[in-house]
């Protein structure tokens, strides 16, 4: 088996912490990014900051041309970004069409050409209400299919799949990460809104952890 990943880096903190426990297991780590046409593009800033300092091999794709055959998410239009927690009715919004297939097709690609023996992304408990490309059946069939698909098996793994928002920071914290340097927010503003179901669940993750988020917030929040 080899010791390299590919991981899907979106500059979220799921990601930053999925990125920082494969590097703390000794793996070798190639950050895969997509520029989808999300209105929050500053995560993909974060996220090649946050590669420079650590020195991993940092790739930003733009699919930016897929939206024609993938539109209709409140993420890549200028319909108004849902307020309110995932598993609301409303933040269905927020559904890009098929995005983490697609995704997962392409870093499985690099993962061969960079001779990875799997692809990590940041699926977790919190995410099954709301996006069925983040439920375990959906994992464990992209993972079958990926093992298949080349010359090369590529395993497709969500490690904090059945962790909650919650969870996963207390990892991170354990692993004395700094959180200043994620972005989480839906709008893409120059401070978090606090009302996204993003910033929602983010907020809770550090009361749950008793702790206040070091990210700036709008005014009232």
């Amino acid at each position: 088996m080899t010791d390299t990943v590919v991981v899907i880096y979106s500059g979220g903190m799921d990601s930053f912490t999925l990125l920082h426990r494969a590097r703390a297991r000794g793996l070798k780590v190639h950050a895969l990014s997509f520029n989808y046409g999300q209105r929050h593009v500053r995560e993909l800033d974060v996220a090649r900051s946050v590669c420079v300092d650590l020195d991993i091999p940092h790739k930003v794709i733009d699919i930016r041309a897929m939206n024609e055959v993938m539109s209709g998410s409140a993420l890549t239009s200028g319909d108004a970004i849902p307020e309110g927690h995932y598993e609301e009715e409303n933040m269905k919004a927020t559904v890009v069409p098929n995005r983490n297939m697609i995704l997962l097709s392409l870093a499985t690609g690099y993962a061969v050409t960079v001779n990875a023996g799997a692809v990590w992304y940041g699926a977790h408990g919190g995410d099954h209400a709301i996006y069925p490309d983040c439920r375990p059946e959906f994992v464990e069939k992209m993972d079958a299919v990926c093992r298949i698909a080349n010359y090369e098996p590529v395993g497709i793994e969500a490690p904090f799949m059945h962790m909650s928002k919650g969870d996963i920071l207390a990892e991170g914290l354990k692993l004395k990460l700094d959180y200043a340097h994620t972005w989480t927010c839906y709008n893409g503003r120059e401070e978090a809104c606090g009302l996204c179901g993003s910033c929602v669940e983010r907020l809770e993750a550090f009361a749950e952890n008793g702790l206040a988020d070091p990210l700036a917030y709008e005014a009232g929040r």
